[in-house]
């Protein structure tokens, strides 16, 4: 084996086993958040999308991920290129990459993996993270919830269950996953981005999304093209688009 072979062989990048988890699927476990004082007081998001090194006017705001994937796929990618900028904010949310009803259920389980491995990841080099919880339906109950610790403060956002737009509301099926977690978590506190529903239970921290939007920030928002290119189908080229429908299967985030 040849030394190159053999570094890419023994690679983290290719492994991804340095967070032993539990269960047979051994999925990363992300620690307990260690609030401090004022940490949920006023608490506003700002999207990774929105983060850069330059920013001082919202570093009092926690980074979320509520997004489409291809606005921070690259986190899985390159996990440490991004973790100064990371660590000037309040705390940072794990990535929610999307499950899909539609996902092929091996992708939603690589899914969950890759949000709790970046989360693992961060924590260890010092950020302060704060797990994501998504899930799909009823069969991915059976791991969308692995590798949170019992009492952990967690993060859901209700904007894409919620009715608006074209969208019609999808509470049943949110209700359904959040009844879950409640019970099987039982966490300290749930961070809710957008408007709880009236049915939802728990230590609920409610931020505001349109104050968190970048409509209440002082500058546009922006995305890396490559980001995008990564989920092109087929031979559709990017630079004849200008929306997002020729990259994503299903709408979400």
């Amino acid at each position: 084996m040849t030394e190159e072979n053999y570094n890419y062989r023994t690679s983290q990048t290719l492994l991804r086993n340095q967070f032993p988890g539990k269960g047979k699927l051994k999925i990363p476990i992300i620690p307990k958040f260690r609030e401090k004082p004022g940490d949920f007081n006023d608490l506003l998001l700002i999207g990774f999308d929105k983060t850069h090194v330059e920013d001082q006017n919202h570093l009092d705001r926690m980074v979320h991920f509520f997004l489409y994937d291809y606005r921070f796929e690259r986190v899985w990618k390159h996990p440490d290129n991004d973790i100064e900028k990371l660590s000037r904010y309040r705390a940072v949310l794990s990535p929610d990459f999307s499950m899909y009803l539609e996902m092929a259920p091996v992708m939603q389980l690589y899914n969950v993996f890759r949000n709790r491995w970046c989360g693992a990841y961060w924590a260890s080099k010092g950020l302060r993270v704060i797990p994501t919880v998504n899930w799909g339906d009823e069969s991915t109950f059976d791991f969308c919830f692995e590798g949170l610790e019992r009492g952990s403060v967690v993060a859901v956002s209700t904007y894409m269950a919620s009715e608006h737009d074209n969208r019609q509301d999808q509470k049943e099926w949110f209700m359904a996953g959040y009844n879950e977690m409640l019970r099987r978590i039982e966490p300290e506190k749930i961070i809710c981005y957008n408007t709880p529903f009236p049915e939802m239970q728990g230590n609920i921290i409610y931020v505001d999304y349109e104050r968190s939007s970048w409509r209440y920030m002082n500058y546009e928002r922006s995305f890396r093209r490559e980001d995008l290119d990564a989920f092109k189908i087929g031979g559709t080229s990017s630079n004849n688009r200008d929306t997002i429908e020729p990259y994503l299967i299903g709408k979400g985030g």
